[in-house]
């Protein structure tokens, strides 16, 4: 197994821990990546905190201490720093958090990133609203093609989907998908496998389909990581990619992700 394949590892496990806020920071504190336990204990999807300085997750009064820079240089001093605290979700409600940062160094001994673990204290005491709001996406009205030759993965799919607030429709090949978006012309989100035998691949398939609606939204999904599928040119590594197997949390996310996100190529 080469380091590529170590790494699509290591993220997978990251985003497989849905409970548990792992987020990476650059030197200077802004966010580098966000998994599936940051989007379920905060409420912000990947594309809406890449780029931005971690403090947005403090309240006003701990921005004021200046907790959030205290954070980054008591790791960088003691190697880690732990803390009990409030944090502020995107709704704008105030909860309890165990969190723990260390900075993390390159062979040269460089400091590359810092790391942030932020554990919910009493998450069974969270508003039964806040729950669902943080376990799905804004799903009302959105229509998903999903597309997967596998008749039970198929099926399990249509049931998270539905789960989830969305309108489905399903298709076992490419050929099938691409008649019903000649028909369809309300499609917000093409859902497909990438390696399907006997027709045409999830990558042709996303192709033509863009070619019917240029803004269509695309997800990709497969059993094969994601930087193997990109080196054997089947997609492109801007594009939107779920690993299966995949649990229902990582999928709202990564569907609010997609229809959030602006068109990419495939």
């Amino acid at each position: 197994m080469d380091y590529a394949d170590r790494g699509n590892l290591q993220r997978l496990f990251m985003d497989s821990l849905a409970d548990v806020a792992l987020i990476v920071l650059d030197v200077d504190g802004k966010v580098l990546t966000w998994n599936a336990g940051a989007y379920d204990i905060l409420g912000y999807t990947e594309a809406e905190v890449i780029g931005r300085h971690f403090s947005f997750i403090y309240t006003r009064n701990d921005i004021s201490a200046g907790k959030p820079l205290m954070s980054l240089a008591g790791a960088l001093a003691q190697g880690r720093y732990e803390d009990a605290s409030l944090r502020l979700r995107k709704d704008g409600t105030e909860f309890k958090t165990e969190s723990v940062v260390i900075p993390l160094y390159d062979p040269l001994k460089k400091l590359v990133a810092f790391g942030n673990l932020t554990r919910e204290v009493d998450r069974a005491a969270r508003p039964a609203a806040a729950q669902q709001a943080a376990a799905a996406p804004a799903a009302t009205g959105k229509k998903v093609l999903l597309v997967d030759d596998d008749d039970a993965v198929r099926g399990a799919a249509v049931g998270l989907l539905t789960s989830l607030g969305y309108q489905v429709v399903a298709a076992p090949g490419g050929t099938e998908a691409l008649a019903i978006m000649a028909r369809m012309a309300d499609i917000d989100v093409l859902f497909t496998d990438v390696v399907m035998p006997g027709g045409m691949s999830g990558g042709e398939l996303a192709e033509q389909a863009r070619m019917l609606r240029p803004d269509l939204k695309i997800l990709f999904a497969s059993g094969y990581f994601e930087g193997a599928l990109v080196r054997e040119g089947n997609i492109a590594a801007s594009t939107h990619f779920l690993v299966k197997p995949y649990r229902k949390k990582e999928l709202a996310l990564k569907m609010d992700e997609v229809l959030n996100a602006t068109i990419e190529p495939v």
